[in-house]
């Protein structure tokens, strides 16, 4: 079994890695071969924030404490810091001699941040993952084999709507200074996986406005891309909405596939919607638990020390067109979320 090791008790690190690796650790004990062992071990200098099921979490409040506990040939840590701190806190895990990371979205806040963590990466041997469980997911995993098999014919087109009511968070926390590192690295790394390399045509990000309180560039953002392969992409996300959503609509030369990925953790189900030209819409509903599959999966990939050999590319790429849009945000007048011709009719 191999040991978690979560940095950062956040919403990130406490709601969902905590969550899904207890839920892991019971689900393969079942089996007769358990994968995690609990209780998991934390930090977080927020006392708050050190809380957990009983038998679930052993919390510290640094990493220092947390590190003398560990054995680190046999410890997967869990980064689930704020971005601007991450390569710091990597740093001393991999000079303590922990090698297996699992890194939250998005990998670094800026260009100079990435290349010193690929560079860290090399020298120490890391073998590190990026949390991208949409593009592990089942839902996925079934577009790709409609772009792949073309029974739609060729892609030409995919819009992602990403949108949901973040006040709080963004009021009471600084981790994401941008609406652009909250939901769009999931998708822009959907995008980049089912169309290939692209580049940035545009972006913007809005004010989030409540009551009296105005925070810059955190109301939402859009991103356009031209990916090589001719496909277009437009990602919009709003943190001000008045409802959720979070859909995929991939345009066929033939035909539509409608993708809703699960809202929260309330459910894990997601539903697609297929739709020809001599068909009428074909709708599928299946469990997709994308996390903790993402999760397992990494685990197992430990074992052979090739985790990250697949999703670490991708993840650089997303994270490079991330910066090439908050650089693009710094100077461009932040605009409203654009319409496509259909929506403005």
């Amino acid at each position: 079994m191999l040991q978690p090791l979560v940095v950062g008790l956040g919403r990130s690190g406490s709601g969902l890695h905590l969550k899904t690796l207890a839920r892991l650790a019971r689900r393969t004990a079942a089996t007769g071969a358990p994968l995690v062992a609990l209780p998991v071990i934390g930090c977080d200098p927020r006392a708050g924030a050190r809380a957990g099921a009983a038998g679930e979490l052993t919390a510290f409040g640094s990493l220092e404490e947390a590190l003398a506990g560990v054995e680190p040939a046999a410890t997967v840590a869990h980064v689930c810091t704020p971005p601007r701190q991450r390569y710091d806190v990597i740093a001393r895990l991999a000079d303590y001699g922990v090698r297996r990371l699992i890194v939250e979205k998005p990998l670094a806040a800026s260009a100079a941040e990435l290349d010193a963590l690929v560079g860290l990466r090399e020298r120490a041997g890391l073998d590190m993952v990026v949390v991208a469980h949409w593009t592990g997911s089942r839902l996925a995993a079934r577009l790709r084999r409609l772009v792949r098999e073309e029974t739609l014919g060729p892609l030409r087109r995919i819009t992602v709507d990403q949108h949901k009511p973040r006040f709080l968070r963004s009021l009471t926390t600084d981790g994401h200074p941008t609406a652009l590192d909250v939901e769009l690295p999931h998708s822009l790394a959907l995008a980049l996986d089912l169309a290939g390399p692209a580049e940035l045509r545009a972006a913007g990000c809005w004010e989030l406005r409540c009551e009296d309180r105005v925070l810059p560039r955190l109301g939402g953002a859009h991103v356009e891309l031209e990916h090589r392969s001719g496909v277009t992409t437009l990602l919009r996300s709003d943190l001000g909405a008045a409802v959720r959503q979070r859909s995929v609509v991939c345009a066929f030369e033939g035909g539509t596939a409608t993708a809703h990925f699960p809202l929260s953790e309330d459910d894990d189900h997601a539903q697609l919607v297929v739709e020809g030209p001599d068909t009428g819409p074909a709708h599928h509903v299946f469990r997709d638990d994308a996390l903790t599959g993402f999760l397992e999966d990494a685990y197992r990939g430990f074992a052979t020390g090739t985790a990250g050999a697949l999703n670490f590319p991708l993840a650089c790429a997303t994270a490079r067109l991330l910066c090439a849009a908050r650089e693009r945000c710094a100077v461009v007048p932040p605009p409203r979320v654009p319409q496509t011709p259909a929506e403005s009719r």
